[in-house]
């Protein structure tokens, strides 16, 4: 529970000006708000500038706040409605000024002086107090107490303060409410020091009796002794409290007094103690003490009362009435007059509640028990509810408990026939009419059940409920009867009788065909039918409708498709229409198998293939080598030229209406073509005046058109309206192509004609609204624009293909036409349904795939062959269609005339073959020789095979031979398979076998021992146990195969031992070398033992190789042997120290090598124990202290013994120390003045004693004969110098000049002159009291005086010199005065001006110059030293030591540092790191760049994925929910799919075709522009309001969606594969890029060692041989491997002389390992995943094997379902594409919708909180 209290406190805390109501807080925040104020000395954390405004910029943000105005909590909306709410606080004081009464109050019976003493730097220090009647408003003379209510007096705006008399200590503050107040805390701001001494008091009685609040003392235990210090232990606890008691700040000080004391925590806030605390009705504050500032002679002298008083500047009484949380203003008690922010004492309830603290609940309102508000839980008393049917009601406890204290009010006397707890049931017969609201009172009504048709009595049911069974008002019917007062017949039931038993008899409708089954009419039992279904039983489709079922509208739309089938009109079982020749489906909506649809170019007419005259020529074209597109039909143009024509035959007009003529070309001249003459020529007479060309004219069948240059086909305007079946002519006559570029040669290539329907103007486009919906979709998707241009459907919208172009074409070409697929140049029967276009095999053109491509030849199987005539030898590409031969040019040859004669060759620079005679023909491109002869080989013939040597070449004439080596082949002695004859000796050179060696094969190779040369010898390898290297020379004696060259550190016969200083086994190359640690062997013994290799060992040390030291001692590194870790018994916690820094485990404290010592920010003896400084972390200079003491090192301003405490002259909580001020400055100079003028006084007390009273002060006499020498100067010097008397002058001038401004400036600031001579009369004052000082000092110093003179004159010898000297000074004293007189008295005030002058500046300039000079002298010092410095600055920065410049590396001395040879300097280092710095940083944002752009394209992909599984989804719900009207289809379509699946799931793909799958894949991309995106939106949306078959779509089509997404997701999954495996490869190219760069900048360090790496020859010799034994493959590659560790054994040996170099490419080579490391993992990843894939694909080519067979047994079958796969797959494509585009569309509007709705929330959340915000501050 939140304790009400506590809101209660920060709301009073916490409002003056500014009313502020917390509704919402939680405990912890209002208490550390609370707490808060209590944490700074002056409570600035509460009050900051101003009490009265600082607190409220400390609030929780949750708060509202209005500007308080005449009416004092006056608002436009309640801010309590859902919370707990109170009262805003105030200051009590305001409006209750003339309640207000103090004591004493200065200057009220005649003006009173006052000083202030902290006036320490202003020159007036006292002033006047007037607080008489006469001076009331003048905040600056009357200080009364009614000034404290307000800082700044409401009347003038100025300070002002009240005052208490000079001196009294004793003094009451007090103010009487006019009623009972809740007070929380009390804010006293004071104008002087703060009471020493003081108490708060308060009376709930009106002043009957009083209560102390709490105690305020400097001293508590000597101002009020017996009183316990503070904190409190409870809220009742009276205690004194210091922190409100000290001197500083000498202004502004503040006394802060909180009623509940922020530390202890209330559980109760409503206890009887915790109100009896907060209630007052008079508060007084009494002070008891002043602050002197340890001035205790404060007696009846006014210089010293006037500076002791009270004063201050405002005060705050916060406090507010209590309304339990239920009200948020008090109001004015009667009789009291408002005034603006005045806090009035009676509550204004809300909550429902009522009362003066609005302690119980209103009338009517005790549903809930009343409770106070606390929190967010407003508490509110609860209106009962009695549903308006009763005016009392009370609380009922019993009923509480029952509910779960959820409600307790009970209604009193229930009327409208109402009863229950809340009146919430309706008396028996009567039930509560749903259609009313609970507290209408006709809310129960009477049951009026129909007799005849009911039981029970005719009762009904009171109220409705679902569960069990109940509806309000109905009554309980017979069996056949309904209604809620059983007054009809059920649905289905007629002929309403009271005889019979059940009510009513059935009807005879069919249920498929009534509306929800009702049945007939009640009275005729005539059926009430569907809206599609007709007939008196309902047993009829309606119209053009079918499949009579339970379908909402009983049965379905024929929704035959408008040009496939004949008319709308169906079967009414099946729903087949009457479809069009060679058309299918039960729409009508697609061709047969083997048909297909006309396109609307479908009459197009190619050009070539026209007829024209003599000049026209058919220009052939090839299709681009790229693949780009064509933009041309046919085989190829009709190029025509001026004077010519071209003319058409049209026979095969389906369709009598209007076409668009469209000529397709392309120019080939400068400019446009004009004046061509188009004639239609109706060959079978005039149009039919009744048919649809009526409205034709004769002029339109002659039109002249223009060929623009710029554009590739022409419409011809108007268009041409053709009747069916006649026969038409089209002639196109070209005259001049341009007169202004009139050309000879100018020509125009015509590709073709084509006659485009206007399929706007159809019957189905027009007429209804439902056609021009359709038709303005059709102009919207520009369906028809595409066959202007081209014959290119796939960029027709599917919308077009789907709903509007297969339509189109059956009603006008009246059929579906016959694929006719050529069986040779087509790879199926089936063509496209749209268009015709059948699949052709490579280079096979022509929609029947019946004829090859221009360019092209052998029609056949594979498709065409390329003809690829020669560009030399042929005129042009084309060739023969049958043979492929070429139109060659003279003296050329073969097919594609790029041949020579037999035997030349080179075409066709034809050269005759070179075969050395040993051959007659070559080829013909590169001139190898064929069937060479004689044992001969080679392109020219020019070498002998194997086996034999010799040069055939014709101008050697060497034939071939047997190799003799040593004797041939068929002798058996032969060590060689091949030779040959060495150019310049001619002798035979064999290529001996392994082994041998020589010319003949005659002598064993190295490694290899025997004797070949004698007939049936052979070389054996030499056996040296593995340990040579093979490629080493001599490895062993050619004849014995003794071992000579044993590696591995070996020896003996065959290398089969460890040589001496090694030891192991020598069989398996384990020969080590005695591996002992330099540091603890002793060498002079010897090595190691040979088997177990252990070393000898120094003293103190161990281990086989001697490297460590025994237990308890360390010190290896010596070489002398280990010594004994002597770890100090007391501090350390074992003997065992650390082998190699000696260092002892420590206890703790303890430090030193041998733990001896006192460890760091410890100190003590270390012989008894170390004690830790624990030095204040704050407050010290460091955490060590004295090693000795403990004493720490304490920050300036920081003392004790910790430093945990702050130092003498500061002030505050360590650490933060603030000096105490200029006061405490002041007094204690006074008093370090005063201890040092007591102890010269007593030294001089001393030397009293030992010298006498002449001796004790014969300083100060020198000091007297100074100053009377000085004065002799001045007086001598006065009228002798002009130029000081003219200084002077200038002097005065000046300062006349700067009086002159400074009085300009004072007077014309009015308001300070009063302050102005308030300071003069405080100097005046000041002055008198420095006169007394000076002649009490006087008095003091002959005082003094006077008694040196008698301890003086009690020594005769010192009575007399004093004499003596007295007088001669008194003569010499009388005789210079006598002289002087009238000089001093003229030049008295320029004396005391220029005295003053120099006593003011005379010490600082001095000071000042002193500073200067010893400061010059530091800085020559240090430049000096600098000087010194820079060769060495020089030389680390600029590499040269320059003095202090050098001519090349530069230096400080020069404007220039570094350069291309100073490497070593820092700022080339510098320079280089930063670049390298530079770089990698760019690398970084390139490589962040790169994953930043891979992270989006994974989230988009994801988001797509996401949306197509939505769309895969809602089509399957949508497919299974009207599965049910396929159900005769099934079984075809199962074994359909499952062929199919067995077909496409054959995993015989070839890798090569699985790869261009998917880059085709990943080449995709949307073609279409934003703009386009969102039409096809729109008309998608059209199109989807328009179907009215989706769920017909869906259910032919649910089996094709699982098909296609099977489909789609092997398409995603090899689209994925290629990415992955790109991805990597890309990933390997880089990486070696990269290890290719490192590996260069690793080379340029191996060349600087490449003189050190023959000295690791015999290791490399070693490693070879290893490699070449191991697998002789990799002999090569290891050896490179073996060299370069080499190379780095190199450059460690030579590690000093290489080190800049090696420092220099350290980056680069460790950046080239890591790259070299990852790119060989990505090599082996990329190849696991090849190995992996190759894999699959054997096994896929198995198993492709194995289902060849079964894949041509299901080919004929699946040819033959391939034509209804096709229709319904593109039909399934669309429809999921269209479901995929919408549920995208509608997921983005989704998208914004939410939101937009949160943008509106939040804009809700914020209106409404302003509005409670502008609601609360409009009061």
């Amino acid at each position: 529970m939140i304790p009400r209290l506590t809101h209660i406190t920060a709301a009073l805390l916490l409002g003056i000006t500014v009313a502020t109501v917390i509704c919402d807080e939680s405990m912890e925040e209002q208490q550390q708000v609370v707490e808060s104020g209590a944490e700074g000395e002056e409570g600035e954390e509460l009050l900051g500038d101003d009490p009265r405004t600082a607190a409220y910029k400390r609030l929780p943000h949750r708060t509202y706040e209005r500007v308080i105005r005449p009416g004092y909590g006056q608002r436009t909306s309640h801010p309590c409605d859902q919370r707990s709410c109170y009262p805003a606080t105030g200051n009590l004081l305001i409006g209750r000024e003339d309640n207000l009464s103090a004591t004493s109050t200065c200057g009220i019976n005649g003006q009173e002086k006052y000083c202030i003493v902290s006036h320490l730097r202003e020159r007036k220090k006292c002033f006047w107090c007037r607080s008489t009647d006469k001076f009331i408003g003048n905040p600056r003379y009357e200080h009364r107490i009614q000034n404290i209510v307000y800082r700044f007096d409401p009347r003038t705006k100025q300070r002002s303060w009240y005052q208490s008399e000079n001196g009294r200590q004793d003094n009451s503050i007090r103010i009487d409410l006019e009623a009972e107040f809740h007070f929380t805390h009390l804010i006293m701001t004071f104008r002087t020091f703060r009471p020493a001494a003081m108490l708060i008091e308060r009376s709930f009685d009106f002043g009957k009796t009083w209560k102390v609040y709490r105690y305020f003392a400097y001293d508590c235990a000597e101002s009020y002794p017996g009183i316990r210090p503070a904190p409190p232990r409870t809220i009742e606890d009276v205690v004194c409290e210091s922190r409100y008691s000290a001197v500083e700040p000498s202004t502004e000080g503040e006394v802060i007094f909180r009623v509940l004391p922020p530390n202890i925590i209330i559980d109760n806030p409503y206890s009887e103690d915790v109100q009896n605390l907060l209630k007052i009705t008079n508060l007084r504050v009494n002070f008891t003490k002043l602050h002197t500032l340890g001035d205790e002679l404060l007696d009846q002298r006014e210089d010293i009362k006037e500076k002791y008083y009270y004063a201050i500047y405002d005060m705050v009484v916060r406090g507010s009435c209590s309304c339990y949380g239920h009200a948020s203003r008090c109001l004015p008690l009667p009789g009291i007059t408002e005034y603006p922010s005045m806090v009035h004492g009676r509550c204004e309830c809300t909550h429902n509640t009522q009362g003066l603290n609005c302690d119980i609940c209103q009338d009517f309102y005790h549903d809930l028990p009343w409770r106070p508000a606390v929190g967010k839980e407003s508490n509110a008393c609860k209106k009962c509810n009695c549903n308006s049917h009763a005016e009392k009601c009370h609380f009922d406890p019993k009923v509480f408990e029952e509910t779960g204290k959820i409600s307790g009010g009970r209604c009193d006397g229930c009327i409208h026939n109402t009863m229950g707890r809340n009146c919430e049931s309706c008396l028996p017969y009567f039930y509560q009419d749903p259609q009313r609201d609970i507290r209408d009172p006709d809310i129960c009504q009477p049951c009026g059940c129909y007799v005849p048709g009911s039981l029970d009595d005719a009762i009904c049911d009171s109220y409705s409920d679902a569960l069990a069974g109940l509806v309000a008002g109905r009554c309980h019917c017979k069996a056949n009867v309904d209604g809620l007062k059983c007054d009809h017949c059920k649905a289905g039931f007629w002929n309403f009788t009271e005889e019979n038993t059940e009510g009513c008899q059935a009807c005879a409708c069919d249920t498929f065909g009534t509306i929800n089954n009702e049945g007939c009419n009640v009275y005729t039992g005539e059926c009430q039918c569907k809206r599609n279904v007709i007939g008196r039983d309902c047993n009829q489709c309606l119209r053009e409708h079918y499949g009579l079922s339970e379908h909402p509208d009983g049965c379905k739309a024929c929704d035959c498709d408008l040009g496939g089938a004949l008319d709308n009109n169906c079967d009414v079982i099946t729903g087949q229409c009457k479809c069009r020749p060679h058309v299918t489906g039960r729409r009508c909506d697609q061709p047969e198998e083997g048909f297909y649809v006309g396109s609307l170019n479908y009459l197009t007419y190619e050009g070539e293939l026209g007829r024209g005259s003599e000049n026209v020529q058919v220009m052939m074209r090839e299709s681009y080598d790229d693949g780009s597109g064509i933009s041309w039909t046919g085989l190829g143009f009709m190029r025509v030229y001026e004077d010519s024509f071209l003319e058409f035959d049209i026979e095969n007009i389906q369709t009598s209406m209007d076409y668009d003529l469209i000529i397709r070309y392309e120019p080939n001249f400068r400019g446009s073509w004009n004046d061509v003459k188009v004639t239609i020529e109706r060959l079978d007479g005039q149009v039919d005046p009744n048919g649809a060309c009526s409205n034709s004219r004769p002029n339109d069948d002659q039109l002249f058109i223009t060929f623009p240059e710029y554009q590739r086909q022409v419409k011809v305007f108007p268009s041409v309206c053709l009747e069916e079946n006649k026969r038409y002519k089209v002639r196109l006559d070209f005259s001049r192509s341009n007169p202004e570029y009139d050309s000879a040669s100018a020509y125009i290539l015509i590709d073709a004609i084509a006659l485009i329907p206007r399929a706007e103007r159809l019957p189905f486009y027009s007429g209804s609204l439902i056609n021009d919906n359709r038709r303005e979709e059709y102009e919207r998707y520009r369906c028809a624009d595409m066959f202007y241009e081209k014959n290119d459907l796939d960029r027709i919208p599917e919308i077009c293909k789907k709903d509007h172009l297969d339509s189109v074409g059956l009603y006008v070409y009246k059929q579906a036409f016959a694929c006719e697929c050529d069986g040779t140049g087509s790879s199926s029967s089936i063509c496209k349904g749209l268009g015709g276009q059948c699949d052709c095999k490579p280079n096979v053109v022509g929609r029947r795939c019946d004829r090859c491509a221009p360019g092209t030849y052998d029609f056949g199987p594979e498709g065409c062959q390329p003809c690829e005539c020669s560009n030399v030898g042929s005129l042009d590409n084309f060739c023969d269609l049958i043979s492929g031969q070429c139109e060659c040019r003279p003296n050329t040859y073969g097919r594609a005339c790029n041949e020579c004669q037999p035997g030349f060759w080179n075409f066709p620079n034809c050269q005759r073959c070179e075969c050395n005679g040993m051959a007659d023909t070559c080829d013909s491109q590169t001139g190898a020789c064929h069937k060479c002869r004689d044992y001969t080989t080679g392109r020219n013939c020019q070498f002998c095979v194997e086996g034999y040597y010799g040069d055939p070449r014709l101008e050697a004439g060497i034939p071939c031979r047997q190799c003799p080596c040593p004797g041939i082949v068929d002798s058996g002695h032969s060590f060689a398979q091949n030779c040959f004859l060495d150019s310049f000796t001619k002798d035979v050179v064999c290529e001996c076998n392994t082994g041998y060696a020589g010319a003949r094969c005659d002598v064993c190779s190295d490694n290899y021992y025997g004797d070949p040369e004698t007939p049936g010898g052979s070389c054996e390898p030499c056996d040296c146990s593995k340990n040579v290297a093979i490629s080493r020379p001599g490895n062993c004696n050619s004849r014995t195969g003794e071992c000579l060259q044993c590696l591995f550190y070996t020896g003996g016969f065959n290398c089969e031992r460890c040589k001496p200083g090694f030891y192991g086994d020598a069989f398996n190359q384990q020969c080590g070398e005695c591996q002992c640690n330099i540091l603890g062997t002793n060498m002079t013994l010897g090595s190691c033992d040979h088997q177990t290799g252990q070393c000898f060992c120094l003293p103190n040390v161990e281990g086989l190789e001697c490297d460590r030291c025994m237990t308890k001692h360390w010190k290896i590194a010596s070489g002398l042997g280990c010594e004994s870790c002597d770890c100090d018994p007391v501090g350390a916690t074992t003997d065992q120290c650390n082998e190699y820094t000696g260092l002892c485990d420590c206890r703790y404290g303890f430090g030193g090598r041998k733990c001896d010592q006192c460890e760091a920010n410890y100190w003590g003896n270390p012989q008894v124990e170390c004690l830790e400084c624990d030095c204040d972390w704050q407050g010290s200079e460091s955490q060590q202290c004295d090693h000795e003491t403990g004493q720490c090192q304490c920050l300036p301003g920081i003392g004790g013994y910790k430093c945990n405490k702050c130092a003498r002259g500061f002030t505050g909580r360590a650490p933060w120390c603030e000096p105490c001020g200029e006061c405490f400055d002041n007094w204690d100079l006074e008093l370090m003045d005063l201890k040092d003028r007591t102890s010269v006084l007593i030294e001089v007390s001393s030397q009293i004693k030992q010298r006498g009273a002449t001796g004790a002060y014969s300083f100060e006499f020198d000091e007297m004969e100074e100053m009377l020498d000085d004065i002799r100067q001045i007086i001598n010097s006065a009228n002798g110098t002009s130029v000081n008397v003219v200084t002077l002058e200038q002097t005065m001038l000046n300062l006349r000049y700067n009086y002159t401004t400074a009085k300009t400036y004072l007077e014309g600031l009015e308001d300070d002159v009063d302050n102005t001579t308030q300071q003069i009369e405080l100097a005046n004052n000041a002055l008198t009291a420095l006169q007394r000082d000076v002649d009490n000092l006087r008095n003091q110093a002959n005082e003094l005086r006077k008694q040196a003179t008698d301890i003086q004159e009690g020594n005769a010898e010192g009575a007399l010199a004093l004499t003596y000297l007295a007088q001669d000074r008194s003569l010499a004293a009388q005789t210079h005065a006598d002289e002087t007189n009238y000089i001093i008295t003229d030049s008295d005030r320029s004396r005391r001006r220029i005295g003053n002058l120099l006593r003011n500046t005379g010490d600082s300039f001095n000071i000042t110059y002193d500073e200067n000079e010893h400061e010059i002298a530091i800085i020559n010092i240090r430049l000096n030293q600098m000087d010194d410095k820079i060769p060495d600055l020089n030389e680390k920065v600029c590499d040269h030591r320059g003095d202090p410049c050098d001519n090349y590396c530069g230096g400080a001395g020069c404007n220039r540092c570094g350069g291309l040879s100073c490497n070593d300097g820092l700022v080339n280092t510098a320079e280089l790191a930063l670049k390298f710095a530079e770089d990698a940083e760019k690398a970084i944002k390139e490589k962040e760049k790169a994953t930043d752009e891979l992270l989006r394209k994974i989230f988009a992909a994801r988001r797509t994925s996401e949306s197509g599984l939505n769309i895969a989804n809602m089509t399957e719900k949508e497919a299974y929910q009207a599965s049910f009207v396929t159900t005769d289809h099934i079984s075809n379509i199962i074994d359909l799919h499952y062929d199919i699946r067995q077909f496409v799931s054959n995993p015989g793909g070839h890798h090569s075709e699985i790869t261009q799958l998917a880059f085709e894949i990943l080449v995709l991309d949307i073609s279409l522009q934003p703009e386009q995106i969102t039409d096809l939106a729109e008309q998608i949306s059209l199109t989807i309001a328009s179907l009215s078959n989706i769920d017909a779509v869906l259910d032919e089509t649910r089996d094709d969606v699982h098909l296609a997404e099977e489909l789609k997701l092997r398409a995603e999954r090899a689209k994925t594969a290629a990415d992955a495996t790109l991805e990597i490869a890309q990933r390997v190219v880089d990486a070696l890029t990269e290890a290719a760069k490192a590996q260069e900048a690793a080379q340029d360090s191996i060349d600087v060692t490449a003189e050190d790496i023959q000295s690791t020859q015999t290791h490399l010799y070693q490693i070879e041989s290893e490699s070449e034994v191991g697998h002789e493959k990799a002999n090569k590659s290891f050896s490179e491997v073996e060299k370069l560790v080499a190379a780095v054994d190199g450059i460690k040996v030579d590690y000093q002389i290489n080190q800049q170099y090696l420092e220099d490419s350290k980056a680069a080579v460790n950046d080239a390992l890591s790259k070299a490391e990852a790119a060989g993992n990505d090599a082996a990843n990329l190849e696991n995943k090849y190995n992996e894939v190759n894999s699959s694909l054997i096994a896929a080519l198995k198993e492709a094997e194995r289902l060849q067979q079964q894949a041509d047994r299901i080919k004929t079958k699946a040819n033959q379902l391939n034509f209804e796969v096709p229709a319904q797959l593109q039909r399934l494509q669309e429809v999921a594409s269209a479901f995929e585009r919408n549920e995208n569309i509608l997921n983005d509007f989704e998208e914004e919708l939410r939101r937009l709705e949160r943008s509106m929330e939040e804009y809700h959340t914020f209106i409404d909180e302003r509005l409670v915000y502008y609601a609360r501050c409009s009061g």
